[in-house]
């Protein structure tokens, strides 16, 4: 069995083999990494839609590298394990919000970057908040295990989400937008833990206004944040 899947693997993905690697033109070395891009960012699409339908849990490669079009034992290839594809879903997740949010308006670091954040992250278009949806669900499987990968890859996202805000606060109150005594790490996690609480709700009842509530909460913010005169 696992002769035939790494056969299966070897005639999906793999390139024809070649004299050595100085004779291949270099357009054509080119094309494999990015055929192996391509399939690395197809399996991480199709996880990240297990995901948020069923779990990380019930996840199995073989289903993975079925539904993005490739062998199954692909996933297994390219990210060694299930624990090695969901640490990769986790830096995927993130790294997509990054990049979505950059295709946004520039903002000053400080206050205006907090309140972007927040405008911005209740006013995607994101397919049917699949992203969300995932991260939601893997913060919640990972709580119920406390020793697993899982939890441990959860958290290093949530780490690096909170030093965004952080940052921004420590600017914010470099820059005298923002209170001198407002505490950074505490304040980065009730902003982060605001913002979640919210989709987490609306995700499940979707009657919640939610351009309203984010409306709101932006003018909490600016209140919170602000120096009191």
């Amino acid at each position: 069995m696992a002769k035939a899947v790494a056969e299966t693997v070897a005639k999906t993905d793999a390139p024809t083999r070649s004299p050595s690697a100085a004779t291949v033109p270099r357009a054509e070395r080119r094309s494999h990494a990015d055929r192996r891009e391509e399939s690395e960012r197809r399996l991480l699409e199709a996880a990240l839609e297990i995901v948020a339908q069923r779990g990380v849990v019930r996840m199995t490669l073989a289903e993975v590298g079925e539904a993005a079009g490739y062998s199954r034992g692909l996933p297994a290839h390219r990210f060694g394990s299930k624990a090695g594809l969901v640490h990769a879903l986790a830096g995927y997740i993130g790294e997509r919000f990054g990049q979505q949010r950059q295709l946004g308006p520039k903002r000053a670091p400080g206050l205006e970057a907090i309140l972007g954040n927040i405008h911005f992250y209740f006013s995607r278009k994101d397919s049917a908040w699949i992203a969300t949806r995932a991260l939601l669900v893997m913060m919640t499987e990972g709580s119920m295990a406390p020793a697993s990968e899982l939890r441990q890859d959860v958290a290093d996202y949530n780490r690096q989400a909170l030093a965004w805000f952080e940052q921004h606060i420590r600017a914010g109150i470099a820059r005298g937008e923002i209170a001198a005594d407002t505490d950074p790490a505490n304040t980065a996690v009730i902003l982060l833990g605001a913002m979640r609480g919210v989709m987490l709700q609306w995700l499940v009842d979707d009657s919640i206004p939610l351009a309203a509530v984010r409306d709101r909460l932006l003018q909490i913010v600016a209140q919170v944040l602000r120096p009191r005169a």
